[in-house]
């Protein structure tokens, strides 16, 4: 029996599922102190009665959340100060996990990590945290979910470098989308290509879909610059799109980044070994090679189309979204393997490579979330609602926000 006996009383809080009511034997643990009219007593585990003097309220100050402990009865007799599980989780809206070595608290309806704490002992005892970035308010898990469900190196990568920040306990935690959108092969052997300019080598391929997507895509055709891993991904409706759409690429190349294209690889696909393409290259200057048909998939150094559609098909079964959302997809996955630390490039990002310039990862979203996008105040009068229950789909690539899907419409 913890509660009633001659040991000192005990400054610090516990979690437990027993009582109804928090509770403490020190008033210097209350902020506001009340008088109680009718003063009753504490039952406690051996039937005896321990006298209440009065109540009152604190809170508990965390980095990332205050949390309230309203109606807190005085005990002095009590040697444990005990939160009840019942009313902290209901008064802070909030959820208590419990396991073996300790326990989470997390926000009930965003699932945002408040705190976790250590038990060594019999007890769950509420320990502060000593700095705010051991207790940060995110967990791998949900970096996991942001991040489009990269592998361990790459948050380890990130966070050694301080780009994010999450919670060092280690928990085992299984991620039911990865093994459903990602299967393991054999590599290939790692190209012998060696760049050291980018776009001197581009790799191209067009990919099909079985499904045609919402927005009336059926292809998309991809772009991999050699020196820097970055990816250019172009949604097509007809695979004759294709050379107008490298024209448009080159044109895009060209005028942000004055360099010109040196050598493109790719399959042997008609969509790239045709007249115009042959004709546009002699124009130009530009090498076209072509990888062999029985080893189309001998860019082993590159995030190729294998790779993305992986990543797409995890995204969507994660979200659980139908394969028509898989443009949304297919963005989102672009846009985060550009920002994320590549193997190849000693954990740097094609961003850093090509940009010169460190990622951001402070915005990002888990994709398929709920959402609540603000309103612009000319489309709605002040009695209606400033919001809409949304999906949260990515990135808009010309524009600054995040692209919703509005579930009422």
């Amino acid at each position: 029996m913890h509660t009633l006996g001659i040991n000192p009383p005990d400054a610090n809080w516990y979690m437990d599922i027993g009582p109804t009511s928090h509770m403490t034997s020190a008033q210097g643990n209350l902020t506001y102190y009340f008088n109680m009219s009718n003063k009753h007593g504490i039952i406690v585990g051996n039937s005896h009665s321990i006298p209440i003097h009065d109540y009152g309220h604190t809170k508990l100050s965390f980095p990332c959340l205050p949390l309230t402990l309203n109606n807190v009865l005085h005990a002095p007799q009590l040697v444990k100060n005990l939160v009840s599980v019942r009313k902290f989780t209901t008064i802070n809206f909030i959820s208590v996990e419990f396991d073996p070595f300790g326990f989470f608290v997390k926000d009930f309806q965003m699932g945002k990590l408040v705190m976790r704490c250590e038990s060594r002992g019999e007890l769950y005892p509420i320990i502060k945290p000593t700095n705010s970035y051991t207790f940060a308010t995110v967990a791998p898990s949900l970096w996991h979910d942001r991040l489009g469900h990269p592998g361990s190196p790459v948050l380890t990568s990130l966070r050694k470098n301080k780009l994010i920040k999450y919670n060092q306990i280690k928990v085992s935690r299984i991620c039911h989308s990865c093994p459903l959108g990602k299967h393991v092969k054999l590599s290939f052997y790692a190209s012998n290509s060696c760049t050291i300019m980018p776009f001197d080598i581009f790799h191209s391929d067009l990919w099909t879909s079985l499904v045609l997507s919402s927005s009336g895509h059926r292809y998309y055709v991809l772009f991999v610059d050699d020196y820097s891993k970055f990816l250019w991904i172009f949604p097509l409706s007809q695979k004759s799109q294709t050379y107008s759409t490298f024209l448009n690429f080159k044109s895009l190349i060209r005028t942000q980044f004055e360099r010109d294209i040196k050598n493109i690889q790719c399959d042997n696909d008609t969509e790239f070994d045709n007249g115009p393409f042959w004709e546009f290259c002699k124009a130009n200057g530009v090498f076209f090679i072509f990888h062999v048909l029985i080893h189309p998939l001998k860019m082993g150094n590159l995030k190729d189309i294998r790779t993305i559609n992986n990543i797409v098909c995890t995204l969507l079964a994660h979200a659980s979204f139908p394969p028509s959302f898989w443009h949304h997809a297919l963005q989102m996955a672009t846009y985060l393997l550009n920002i994320l630390p590549h193997k190849l490039l000693n954990y740097q990002s094609p961003l850093q490579i090509l940009y010169q310039k460190d990622p951001s990862y402070s915005h990002l979203r888990v994709f398929g979330c709920l959402c609540y996008p603000l309103i612009p105040s000319t489309t709605i009068n002040k009695l209606q609602p400033w919001s809409t229950s949304c999906i949260f789909l990515g990135y808009p690539l010309n524009h600054c926000g995040y692209k919703c899907f509005d579930l009422s419409s």
